[in-house]
């Protein structure tokens, strides 16, 4: 298991996410999840997502290389499809109250 830490314009804003780097955690995601002992899953290159099966409301946040907020999903109920992010470098799924964004700023995932 990988863990990184994401920042907000150098803040950190989960200090334990979960890298999801293999096939089988990059597949299952939150599905079947009641609850995640992380802060957030942060996934590479991927710019599509659903929440079939997903059993908890969940919040996807897509940035791009620049670290530049692509896109930012809140509220996430079960069996929906997201629209494709293209261009997303990382996909960050997290719980909890949906954070606050302005367009200039900067999301850098660093590995632990």
């Amino acid at each position: 298991m990988k863990f990184c830490k994401v920042l907000l314009n150098n803040d950190v804003i989960f200090d334990k996410a979960r890298f999801m780097n293999s096939f089988f955690e990059r597949l299952s995601g939150l599905m079947f999840q009641k609850h995640i002992p992380y802060n957030a899953l942060v996934f590479k290159n991927s710019g599509w997502i659903h929440s079939f099966f997903c059993f908890i409301p969940f919040n996807a946040l897509f940035i791009g290389r620049n670290g530049k907020i692509l896109n930012h999903f809140s509220n996430i109920n079960k069996n929906k499809i997201l629209p494709p992010v293209f261009g997303a470098e990382y996909t960050i799924e997290y719980l909890g109250c949906p954070l606050n964004f302005s367009k200039d700023d900067i999301i850098i995932v660093m590995p632990d």
